[in-house]
C-alpha cells in the first residue's frame, strides 16, 4: 500500500483525468456504454497498480498506457463484430485520440490563463455565470440590466476567450 500522503495526490491525479481518459476512450471505442465498461475498468487497474506509479512523472501518459491496452482488450473480445478496425488503423486512432485528449488539456490550462487576463468586471462576470447555480437572469437583476444585454455580454466575452485560447495553442506548436 502507499504512503497516505502519495496514496492522496495519487487520488487527485486519478480524479483529474478523469474526463481526458474518457475521452481517449471515446475516441477509440465509439459506444458511450462500452466506453464507460472500459473507464471503469481502467480506474481498477490503476488504482491496483496505483503503487507503480512515481510522483513528478506523466500520470495522464501512463494512464492513456493503461486505457489503451483496456481498449485492446475489448476490441479483442469483440473480434467477431463486423465494425473492427485492424490493429494498424486502431493504432492510428489511438495516437490521434492521444494528440486531441493533450490539445484539450492544453486549451483547459489556457481557458484558466485567458480568464486570469480578463479585465476584473468580466472575470467576475464568467465566474458568476459558470458558478454552481449561476444564471443570466441572476447577474441581470444583480447589475440591473436586462438579461438580453448580459447575454450579448457574456458571449463577447466568451469569443475573447476562445481567441485567446486558439492563439496561446497556436504559439504552443510553434514551441
Amino acid at each position: 500500500m502507499i504512503p497516505e500522503s502519495s496514496q492522496e495526490s495519487f487520488v487527485r491525479h486519478l480524479t483529474n483525468s478523469q474526463t481526458a481518459l474518457y475521452a481517449y476512450i471515446l475516441a477509440l471505442v465509439p459506444n458511450r456504454h462500452d466506453a464507460n465498461d472500459i473507464l471503469q475498468d481502467t480506474n481498477l487497474v490503476l488504482w491496483r497498480r496505483s503503487g507503480e506509479y512515481q510522483e513528478g512523472t506523466n500520470f495522464l501518459a501512463w494512464a492513456y498506457r493503461i486505457a489503451h491496452f483496456k481498449v485492446l482488450a475489448h476490441h479483442r473480445d469483440r473480434l467477431r463484430d463486423r465494425h473492427i478496425f485492424d490493429d494498424e488503423l486502431f493504432d492510428q486512432l489511438a495516437e490521434q485520440a492521444g494528440r486531441r485528449s493533450h490539445d484539450s488539456e492544453a486549451a483547459a490550462a489556457f481557458l484558466e490563463d485567458c480568464v486570469a487576463e480578463l479585465p476584473p468586471a468580466q472575470r467576475e462576470m464568467i465566474q458568476e455565470r459558470y458558478a454552481p447555480g449561476g444564471s443570466v437572469e441572476e447577474i441581470a437583476r444583480r447589475l440591473g440590466r436586462s438579461a438580453a444585454s448580459i447575454s450579448v455580454t457574456l458571449s463577447r466575452i466568451r469569443h475573447t476567450l476562445l481567441e485567446c485560447i486558439r492563439r496561446k495553442l497556436a504559439g504552443k506548436t510553434r514551441e
